[in-house]
């Protein structure tokens, strides 16, 4: 039987259409052969009981941090997309990774963007050993890649990327939406059939978004994103998707000169925290705290629509925070052009900098130094500062700050100020800022 496939959406249908009814583009109808039920076949179902149990066997990246995030390593069969921009060293830690799996046998490296002679030199200046094993191929075709490993043994396979791949069942282009798809597909079915765990390449679009259908996303075991400031040479990864374990977990790289080496203790502050506009504050990205220093600058508007720029924070939740302190404060910060920044590339999304946030902006405008303080506490529209969890792990990071102000704890400890409200989380940092006494 034949069914008639969209290659810009995917739409399917059981006869040809000039216009696609989905997306409305034209001349995008695929045709595609589709296997007639054959009678007498094995039975499609399987009792739940009689499933039997899956090999949750961890295997080990060569990275510790990559292993913890992965809670414990790549268990065999598991399909991982990893995507991130352009440059940002996707393939240089995919082929580390595989380097790692060619001690327990073939690793195969479908190079859809590079030649061999670029994939050589960049494993020579990783001083990869195991260069032998691992097997290279420039085959685009999907089909053909997999009909050539059935008689090989294979530990490992890296797919980069998932944009270059196609399949002979399809008659478009490498690349479009009915092809990412249908490749990913067949790439989960060779990984499950013979346990190999595959790890596929996938480009980003302009919004940081990975390219392609998200429903590629669903299909995959693990998701998980390369991201950082290349500045610094720190690189994040973060699992956003993982059925073998909890998501959200998150790895941290420096890049060197032969690749990438993991950091167990990254420090996202630049030592000056004692300047006005800064202030520490810890986070959490999975299981793992993050000492930062946000950093804040407000200055007078010579427009009639003052300026908002974020790096590392949520924009709208800035001007969430600048609301607040106009409301409850009485400074007129909505006419300023405020600029936030998290130092390091860190992307913060825990709610627990709210506080830091707010106290480095008011700082900032009052020109005011806040001696080395750090701050935790989510604000509500209200300007009460609310409770967040983890606070213990987060106090201890924080331990070597000049003053920590929190919400109410349960237990006092030196150096450490609980609050209830903005206004008294401002009123601790200083009696010449709003003609309280202070609490140094």
């Amino acid at each position: 039987m034949k069914k008639f496939v969209c290659s810009n959406c995917g739409y399917v249908s059981p006869k040809w259409f000039g216009r696609c009814p989905q997306c409305g583009e034209y001349d995008t109808a695929e045709e595609v052969q589709r296997r007639k039920n054959r009678e007498g076949s094995p039975s499609l179902f399987l009792n739940l009981e009689d499933a039997g149990e899956i090999s949750l066997e961890r295997l080990s990246t060569g990275f510790s941090e990559l292993d913890r995030a992965f809670r414990g390593g790549i268990v065999p069969g598991q399909v991982i997309l990893l995507s991130g921009e352009p440059g940002i060293g996707k393939s240089t830690i995919a082929l580390q990774i595989a380097e790692r799996f060619a001690e327990r046998g073939l690793v195969v490296y479908v190079s859809g963007e590079e030649s061999p002679q670029q994939l050589k030199l960049r494993a020579d200046r990783l001083l990869l050993k195991r260069k032998k094993d691992i097997l290279l191929t420039l085959e685009n075709d999907i089909d053909e890649i997999i009909s050539s490993l059935q008689n090989k043994r294979v530990s490992f396979m890296v797919v980069d990327s998932i944009q270059t791949v196609f399949s002979s069942d399809l008659g478009s282009s490498p690349g479009s939406i009915s092809q990412v798809k249908n490749v990913t597909m067949k790439t989960i079915d060779f990984a499950k059939r013979r346990g190999v765990p595959v790890l596929l390449v996938g480009h980003v679009t302009k919004e940081g978004e990975i390219a392609g259908p998200k429903l590629v996303e669903h299909m995959v075991d693990t998701v998980a994103y390369f991201e950082g400031d290349r500045r610094t040479g720190l690189r994040l990864l973060k699992i956003t998707k993982n059925r073998f374990g909890p998501s959200d977990e998150v790895a941290v790289f420096e890049l060197k000169e032969n690749g990438f080496v993991q950091v167990e203790n990254p420090s996202f502050t630049e030592g000056d925290a004692d300047l006005p506009g800064n202030v520490l504050t810890c986070v959490f990205e999975g299981t793992k705290p993050f000492v930062v220093q946000i950093q804040a600058l407000v200055s007078k508007n010579r427009t009639f629509s003052p300026k908002r720029v974020c790096k590392g924070v949520d924009v709208n939740r800035v001007m969430l925070l600048i609301a607040v302190i106009s409301k409850y404060l009485k400074l007129p910060i909505e006419t300023h052009d405020v600029y936030v920044n998290v130092v390091g590339g860190l992307r913060v999304t825990d709610p627990a900098a709210d506080l830091a946030i707010a106290l480095s902006i008011v700082s900032s405008y009052l020109e005011v130094s806040l001696h080395n303080t750090a701050a935790v506490g989510e604000i509500g529209l209200d300007g009460r500062v609310r409770k967040v969890y983890n606070i213990n792990r987060r106090l201890n990071s924080l331990k070597s700050s000049g003053r920590i102000i929190v919400p109410p704890i349960e237990e006092e400890q030196k150096g450490v100020f609980e609050v209830r409200d903005l206004k008294e989380a401002v009123s601790i940092i200083g009696g010449e800022i709003l003609g309280t006494p202070g609490a140094d």
